[in-house]
């Protein structure tokens, strides 16, 4: 057996090599990926059409790359709301409290565009629609492996992170509302 040995010479102040408190809390949105992974869907990926609402909201953002994720919730859209349903059962306000932790992602990546978060500007969005949802399934994935109860695949994973972030895109938690801006 081969590895890398490292001699640590000294330590100063505090050292502690346990694990992080935030990896034994469960995730709301991990219970609800879960929820997802056990329901049978089948995509149709040549079926690229959206709502009238949907697509308004995409053209937009001008969201260009990421409008796949949207196709794929299309086929989960009323099974993750009985995923919620199902979470709420076991944690008040559990829907809500997930968008807003989606939200505050939200806000995290439009930062990192150099966006103000209270007079965003549209056309920097529309720029950036793409980066800021990549950002925020970067977060997400993060989070939800930072949380105990992960009882899936990394393949579920990926789909269910792409799922909540287009729901949260569908409910105007994530990117902008066409009817808010002028």
């Amino acid at each position: 057996m081969t590895g890398t040995l490292v001699q640590i010479q000294e330590v100063n102040g505090d050292f502690n090599n346990s694990e992080p408190p935030e990896s034994k809390v469960d995730s709301i949105i991990n219970d609800v990926i879960s929820e997802l992974s056990q329901v049978q869907v089948t995509i149709d990926i040549k079926d690229r059409t959206f709502p009238s609402k949907v697509s308004k909201k995409i053209k937009h953002n001008q969201l260009r790359n990421n409008r796949s994720i949207v196709l794929k919730y299309k086929s989960y859209s009323s099974h993750i709301e009985s995923a919620y349903g199902t979470v709420e059962k076991n944690i008040v306000n559990g829907k809500q409290t997930a968008l807003l932790i989606l939200h505050d992602m939200y806000e995290k990546a439009l930062h990192k565009f150099n966006i103000d978060v209270w007079e965003p500007d549209m056309d920097a969005i529309k720029q950036h629609a793409d980066g800021i949802i990549d950002d925020i399934r970067t977060q997400l994935t993060k989070f939800l492996y930072k949380s105990s109860n992960i009882n899936f695949t990394k393949e579920q994973m990926a789909l269910g992170v792409d799922i909540v972030i287009a729901h949260a895109f569908v409910e105007c938690y994530v990117l902008e509302n066409p009817n808010d801006t002028d």
